[in-house]
């Protein structure tokens, strides 16, 4: 499935996620890769917005589904978060 996803051999994930399941989406290489991170760093890709190409996205995420939550909290601590300026929000209508 590595090979497969670095090659973006989009049959052949297919063909692996059915035959044998989630068996390997979790497995890592021996740089610490994920089949998905592979994928989705493969210089291989010629349309990320190709049918086969998100259909795979997709099988790899719902086989591993533990990799939306890692992917959630990693945009979570990427982006920051407004700063508290002590000042409390009035919600409703103001009276004159």
């Amino acid at each position: 499935l590595l090979y497969a996803c670095r090659g973006t051999k989009y049959d052949t994930i297919a063909l692996l996620l059915d035959k044998f399941d989630a068996v390997s989406v979790s497995k890592r290489n021996v740089d610490e890769k994920l089949p998905i991170d592979l994928l989705w760093e493969s210089n291989e890709v010629l349309d990320r917005e190709s049918v086969a190409y998100t259909e795979s996205v997709y099988r790899l995420l719902r086989a591993h589904p533990e990799m939306t939550m890692r992917i959630g909290l990693q945009m979570q601590s990427s982006s920051p978060s407004p700063m508290p300026t002590g000042k409390k929000r009035k919600f409703g209508h103001d009276h004159d």
